[in-house]
């Protein structure tokens, strides 16, 4: 069964199962309830079959958090004796008198008793009753140097935030062992290198989730055909495909064609469109820190819509949409690897999941350590757009595969969070190149053959690039001056794009906010790659950068009256004027350095 196959037979399950959905269940109050009252809540300990486990009531917390109360409570029955509250049983339904009264979803860490928090129900069912309003979005500032800002880990967590209330951070962290944290979420990892999950495991344990080696979809048929319920395992898939990535917990309350489950936020990432699948549980690994359930994914049953402070929101039914990724590795073996899979559309999600399946892809069959250049191209299909390109080289002795990742993560980040509503993301294609050899050269020095030129001359180049080896490679260049260019000193530069970029920066060159879809996606193709010299003819003298765009020889009244709009932002003086930019062709190295000389126009 293909992906495309796969990702719609949501429609027939959800035929067949529609009737056992919408089950009335009555809520328990919460303030009927009483310590030393007793219940039961249900989850599944093994297969897909629904088991039940006792509650003994310890108290009601009030006010946790804003308007957010907490029921305490000690659990008993089935594994819990031996394993404790454990990851993936966030979400387990509770009930007293057959009343729902809310889901399992916190824990103290390293506890000798399981004793949990529940999240009331109403809390639950009542925080997804409005549509939540969003704003208008608004196209961001553009600076094509943070696309190059490979050589510091970016943090894609930068602009995400977990709650800040009396439950960060989670089980998996360990930190602050006297408060009730959030009960971790298993996530379940298929065709993933472990050198990969180690090296992304602090971040996936910031967020929540126990990384859970080698498990991804199972067929059905395999496992009793249990129909979803209150107290079923449930998957949010992130990747599927030849690779997997999913996170499991348990369903909590099944109201007409709404799921709700966890208890407490997935990844607190609010209004969102992901698969829901069932799940079937292998076993319950116990540990001292926390004891998780080992699951797989099954059929798909609709899609999570909203990710909130008291649990998460699905939608039987809804099919989520994702992107179709092609990743093509070729190795320092002259082997082609190739992985399909699809990864979920999200501003923080798709580009972290990139970055991690392209970095285990590079582990899995090259060096961690040692020489080695990898270079990456990734290319993005937009609907109703040009496509985006994007190029970059890493070499580096101990970390390339890291900084390739999020080299070809950038620029999917950098689109997904420039504001534009229209932009839909149709596929990605990742080429990656890798040999063990390191492959830089700096612009050492470059000479000129001649001091004074007409206009409409060619003044000769010679480069010569210094390679980390020590020996020297010479490139000579011709460099027409242009016919209309007025008498006086010009500087002619010799540089890298990511040189060159760095200094645009700096001056304001190249940065605008973009009025359209089509002017960031320009933007990103004309961004300058670090694997080919750029010469650049300058000279001092009063411009105006009018929307990234420098405009030279601009009359004293124009300059005046640019410089009276100062309020759109869009305008800089710049006392240096670029005339002419001439790409290079592609080299095999990572080129670094600038050099400039100077000639005299007559």
């Amino acid at each position: 069964m293909n992906l495309r196959q796969f990702g719609h037979t949501w429609a027939l399950i959800f035929l067949v199962t529609l009737p056992l959905f919408g089950q009335s269940v009555e809520f328990y109050p919460l303030e009927s309830i009483q310590p030393g009252q007793t219940g039961y809540g249900k989850t599944v300990f093994e297969g897909t079959r629904v088991d039940t486990f006792q509650v003994e009531i310890l108290g009601v917390l009030k006010n946790v958090g804003p308007k957010q109360n907490m029921i305490l409570a000690r659990l008993s029955g089935g594994p819990i004796a031996r394993t404790g509250v454990f990851a993936g049983m966030s979400g387990s339904p509770v009930y007293i008198e057959d009343k729902l009264i809310g889901a399992v979803a916190y824990a103290f860490p390293f506890a000798k008793e399981p004793i949990a928090g529940i999240t009331p129900i109403r809390e639950m069912v009542d925080i997804f009753k409005e549509k939540p309003e969003s704003g208008p979005r608004r196209a961001r500032r553009v600076n094509p140097d943070k696309m190059y800002d490979v050589a510091q880990l970016p943090s894609f967590l930068s602009h995400f935030e977990l709650p800040q209330f009396f439950v960060e951070p989670s089980l998996t962290r360990g930190q602050d062992l006297g408060r009730l944290q959030p009960i971790a979420t298993p996530l379940n990892l298929s065709g993933f290198s472990p050198r990969s999950i180690q090296q992304f495991s602090s971040q996936l344990e910031l967020l929540g989730l126990v990384p859970v080696r080698g498990m991804g979809t199972a067929r059905m048929e395999a496992y009793e055909d249990v129909p979803l319920q209150a107290g079923s395992t449930i998957t949010v898939q992130l990747v599927r495909g030849d690779i997997e990535v999913s996170a499991s917990g348990t369903a909590t309350h099944i109201e007409g064609d709404r799921i709700y489950g966890f208890g407490h936020p997935f990844l607190s990432i609010g209004t969102t469109d992901l698969p829901l699948n069932k799940g079937a549980v292998l076993t319950i690994i116990p540990n001292l820190m926390t004891s998780e359930k080992v699951s797989v994914t099954l059929e798909p049953i609709g899609s999570i819509k909203q990710d909130r402070a008291t649990g998460i929101m699905g939608v039987a039914g809804e099919e989520a949409q994702l992107i179709p990724v092609r990743l093509r590795l070729h190795t320092s073996r002259n082997e082609v690897k190739e992985l399909n899979f699809e990864v979920v559309t999200d501003n923080f999600l798709t580009p972290f999941l990139m970055s991690f399946t392209v970095h285990s892809s590079i582990v899995s069959s090259e060096r961690s350590i040692g020489d080695q250049t990898i270079q990456v191209k990734c290319t993005i299909s937009i609907k109703g757009q040009s496509d985006v390109n994007f190029e970059s080289s890493v070499s580096d002795l101990v970390s390339s595969p890291v900084f390739a990742a999020l080299a070809a993560a950038s620029p999917v980040n950098f689109l997904l969070n420039s504001g534009f509503e229209e932009l839909v993301m149709e596929k990605i294609d990742v080429e990656i190149t890798a040999v063990e050899q390191t492959r830089e050269a700096t612009v050492e020095t470059i000479w000129q053959d001649r001091l004074e030129v007409d206009p409409g001359e060619e003044v000769h180049l010679t480069v010569f690039l210094r390679q980390s080896n020590g020996d020297t490679i010479i490139k000579k260049y011709p460099v027409k001056i242009p016919e209309e260019i007025t008498p006086g000193p010009l500087k002619i530069v010799v540089a890298d794009g990511m040189s060159l970029t760095r200094e645009d920066a700096e001056t304001g060159v190249g940065e605008f906010i973009p009025e359209s879809l089509q002017q960031l996606i320009k933007a990103i193709n004309n961004l300058k790659k670090n694997d080919r010299l750029y010469i650049r003819l300058v000279r001092e003298q009063e411009g105006a950068i009018i929307s990234g765009e420098g405009m030279p020889d601009l009359p004293p009244s124009l300059l005046a009256l640019y410089g009276s709009r100062k309020t759109s932002g869009e305008l800089k003086s710049m006392g240096e004027v670029i005339y002419v930019e001439h790409e290079l062709p592609a080299t095999e190295f990572v080129l670094n350095g600038r050099q400039e000389i100077s000639v005299n126009v007559k």
